[in-house]
């Protein structure tokens, strides 16, 4: 035994991304966005809220976050779309849809998202929402 922790909490399904911020750990699975305070070792993993059913979702392939003007905006990749979150909030605030497939991979850095999908391109957004 190596004398780590391994678990931390058990999710609704199979997870297939996950980013962690100074305050949360986000994962995502095959239907579900779900986040647990890092600042709360006893806390329950709690249903982000993109629409009005489970059936809103399709599985979350890539996170990920950046922090700007007080807030903290999340970034979930999925199989047509990104979501951009308000992750303070716990709440989806914008759909970025210009893909033509699943989105594989997300970066953010300076104030720019990258994706990079299925639809074999990589695109840069820019923007108030993206930080």
């Amino acid at each position: 035994s190596s004398g780590i922790n391994a678990e931390y909490g058990e999710v609704r399904g199979v997870v297939y991304s996950i980013v962690v911020t100074d305050q949360w750990l986000v994962c995502g699975t095959k239907e579900s966005l779900e986040m647990r305070s890092l600042r709360d070792p006893v806390s329950d993993f709690t249903l982000l809220s993109g629409g009005n059913t489970r059936a809103d979702f399709s599985t979350v392939y890539c996170l990920d976050y950046t922090e700007s003007g007080g807030y903290t905006r999340l970034f979930s990749g999925n199989c047509d779309s990104i979501k951009v979150w308000n992750l303070d909030r716990k709440i989806q605030c914008q759909t970025l849809d210009r893909h033509q497939g699943t989105i594989a991979c997300l970066s953010v850095l300076k104030g720019k998202l990258y994706s990079g999908g299925y639809d074999h391109t990589v695109k840069v957004w820019r923007g108030s929402k993206i930080g």
